[in-house]
């Protein structure tokens, strides 16, 4: 069957007008990289995608590298050369100097083709202005940290919880397990809950820990001492004949403690002996 070159002509000029019709529904700057010369041939939305006319892109691959953000300029410029040298695709966002004197976020994709010698000679690629979309995932990487700050907050309310007893005294009931990050919420809490109350007494209750070893012990003592350096007084409450015979098996020194067996023994002492704790009578078990 003998080709018909107006058709096959016809079919051409459809083909360019559907992908020019491409490029410019897709806000697309369309490049042809010459790597022998570094001459870069540019075509598309230009102007859409970084604010300049051909005319004003005329400075190769050297412009092409010193309009890349200063940041991201190495980066961009070390996976271009491993691109080439693989004959990989180039696949890269990067933020990239508009006329107008901002940074808009780019996504470049390019291909490599190879001459004769199986070496890169021409490269060719898109480049697209995705700075509406970068907004879009910052806002979102945004809400998703303050969310997660919220669920910290929360977490911690949770996991040390101060709870107000009277307008002087605070109880603090600890339940599960405490590792070291707990444990430093816990002087954090502390601290933090005393100093904002103005609180003269804190209970400490340990009914629900799960497991009392030397560094719960310890975890318990360096609380009981940072909240003495503001000249409050520490009742530690929950302490079974079990834990009691842990704690002395330990050696652990709880002398800066006032303890209760109970926690409401320890609530029954912040409500009627605040007198004789600003006195500094020593509450015994």
């Amino acid at each position: 069957m003998a080709l018909d070159p107006q058709s096959l002509l016809q079919e051409l000029n459809d083909l360019r007008h559907r992908y020019a019709m491409l490029v410019r529904a897709l806000r697309l700057m369309i490049y042809d990289y010459d790597v022998v010369s570094g001459e870069i041939s540019w075509s598309g939305e230009t102007e859409h995608v970084c604010g300049r006319t051909l005319s004003e892109l005329s400075g190769g691959i050297a412009q092409w590298e010193e309009l890349i953000h200063p940041d991201d300029r190495e980066r961009a410029v070390a996976l271009l050369g491993e691109a080439e040298a693989r004959l990989s695709e180039y696949d890269i966002e990067y933020r990239f100097l508009h006329k107008d004197g901002s940074y808009v976020w780019i996504l470049d994709r390019g291909y490599f083709l190879a001459g004769p010698d199986g070496k890169a000679v021409r490269m060719v690629g898109m480049m697209q202005n995705i700075s509406e979309i970068k907004a879009i995932e910052f806002e979102r990487l945004q809400m998703q940290a303050e969310i997660i700050d919220a669920q910290e907050r929360a977490l911690r309310e949770l996991s040390t919880p101060l709870v107000p007893i009277s307008d002087r005294a605070v109880a603090l009931p600890l339940i599960g397990t405490i590792d070291q990050r707990r444990a430093n919420l816990i002087i954090e809490t502390l601290l933090e809950g005393v100093s904002a109350r103005g609180a003269e007494i804190v209970i400490v209750d340990i009914t629900g820990v799960a497991t009392v070893d030397t560094f719960v012990a310890d975890a318990l003592i360096r609380a009981a001492r940072a909240v003495r350096l503001l000249g409050t007084r520490v009742v530690l409450t929950g302490i079974s004949p079990e834990v009691a015979q842990t704690l002395v098996s330990l050696g652990a020194d709880l002398s800066i403690f006032e303890t209760r067996a109970t926690l409401q023994d320890g609530i029954a002492l912040a409500m009627n002996g605040r007198e004789q704790f600003r006195a500094g009578g020593r509450m015994m078990r």
